[in-house]
């Protein structure tokens, strides 16, 4: 199974044109060549000029108001046409590119697999005894990882790096009747779903080690948007 023709890559921006530049850049000439939409809900024109120039055949959402995290991620997702969604965000760095197929082979086999993500665990900043409860299995000869035995809310979704069916967003009505993530995520644990781990992992997390973030009042805008709080008007 090829990722060609299947896959759309969705990704939430904004604020930080440098690292949105580093994830891109990390992603790859080849991957960004699939269909690839954005939306910049903070409406900075430098983040979307990075996205402009990066992936000129990609298609920017402008909603002309700041909406919040899961109503921007809606709005995207209403515009997918390919069965699957490659959801990113924009402060990850790449350090390999095959591994959407394996993703595919995973989502096709495993029914209760809701998402496969691709953050390496070992990016996770958790303690030993919780690092010995996540457990590693195979599919379709697909090696994973699973953290839900962690936690009894988190780990059945995530808004990290990850491929997911269209259909698991429009199973559960979109994602603007929940608060916050963790609520998706304890839905879909209700469901017997969980997130699949892939091994070896293909990113990590960047955006609390930039050294060239926008000021902490911006960046903590951008955070509160991320969580699904209000951020005040500047």
């Amino acid at each position: 199974m090829s990722a060609e023709n299947l896959v759309t890559i969705c990704i939430t921006m904004g604020l930080r044109p440098d690292v949105l530049q580093q994830t891109l850049e990390s992603l790859g000439p080849e991957l960004r060549k699939l269909p690839i939409i954005g939306i910049n809900d903070f409406g900075d024109a430098e983040t979307s000029a990075v996205f402009d120039r990066l992936c000129p055949h990609g298609q920017r959402i402008d909603l002309g108001k700041q909406v919040g995290h899961h109503p921007a991620v809606d709005a995207m997702y209403a515009k997918v046409r390919t069965p699957y969604v490659f959801h990113m965000e924009d402060d990850w760095e790449f350090t390999r590119h095959d591994f959407l197929d394996d993703a595919l082979r995973l989502l096709e086999a495993h029914p209760d697999i809701s998402s496969v993500c691709f953050r390496d665990t070992d990016n996770f900043f958790i303690e030993d005894a919780a690092r010995a409860q996540i457990v590693k299995e195979d599919c379709a000869g697909v090696s994973y990882a699973r953290m839900d035995a962690l936690s009894p809310k988190w780990y059945g979704y995530t808004f990290n790096p990850h491929l997911a069916p269209l259909s698991l967003w429009k199973e559960v009505g979109g994602f603007s009747g929940f608060k916050r993530e963790s609520h998706i995520s304890r839905h879909l644990r209700k469901q017997g779903k969980f997130t699949a781990f892939l091994k070896p992992g293909a990113c990590q997390h960047i955006g609390f080690v930039s050294v060239a973030h926008k000021p902490p009042s911006a960046f903590k805008r951008f955070k509160n948007w991320l969580r699904g709080r209000p951020t005040p008007k500047v």
